[in-house]
């Protein structure tokens, strides 16, 4: 049994061998090597381990998420990813309750853990005033296959909206305001708004909300 410390070394392995290999290496699995299954944020030293392991990585052959794509490009992707897979999946009572929130006068705003470059397009076709999500680092137009941060997720939400609101002098109205999510991860969002909807919502979302929450259930299509 053969094994490897790193990612050059296990190409190595393969010499000789008629195989054609295109690995790529996740955020995902960055985050375990560098943190277990803890949930923490990664800073400090096991953030600069994680972006010097990415960077031996990559160096080595391996394939980051968009690595070496470039925005225009993705942009063209994402268009047609919203048109054609992301718009038919919304539920439509959930596209009527945005509307129906937005004609009421508040402003819409989408937070999400994926990557935001492919759910910007839907600025265009839903009542959104802006999309809050994951952000891809980029260099001089190009994908380098590096998160820009931290994963928008969990705590990082209501970082993120506070990020967003300061930037426009803005605050949060906590009374009139509303919420929706279907996960543990949105809990820490959900207790930014009086009104709290559990949509479809997981295990860990409903034991967070407990009994008698605001649960919503959605006809598809």
């Amino acid at each position: 049994c053969r094994r490897w410390q790193d990612f050059g070394e296990y190409l190595s392995l393969l010499d000789g061998c008629a195989v054609n290999v295109g690995a790529n290496v996740t955020h995902n699995a960055i985050r375990q090597w560098s943190c277990g299954f803890k949930n923490e944020p990664l800073r400090g030293k096991k953030l600069d381990a994680s972006l010097q392991a990415l960077d031996q990585a990559l160096e080595e052959g391996a394939l980051g998420f968009l690595a070496g794509r470039t925005q225009a490009q993705m942009q063209a992707l994402a268009e047609a990813f919203c048109e054609e897979e992301l718009m038919p999946r919304l539920r439509k009572q959930g596209v009527q309750t945005l509307c129906r929130l937005a004609q009421e006068g508040k402003s819409v705003l989408l937070l999400s853990a994926s990557p935001s470059f492919y759910l910007e397009p839907l600025m265009r076709r839903l009542p959104l005033e802006g999309v809050i999500a994951t952000r891809l680092h980029v260099e001089q137009g190009v994908y380098t296959g590096r998160l820009a941060g931290e994963n928008c997720r969990g705590v990082q939400k209501p970082l993120r909206l506070a990020e967003y609101l300061a930037a426009r002098g803005d605050t949060l109205d906590y009374a009139a305001s509303w919420a929706f999510g279907d996960s543990g991860g949105d809990w820490p969002m959900l207790q930014l708004c009086a009104h709290r909807v559990a949509v479809h919502p997981r295990r860990s979302l409903r034991k967070r909300m407990g009994p008698g929450a605001d649960v919503a259930l959605w006809d598809e299509g």
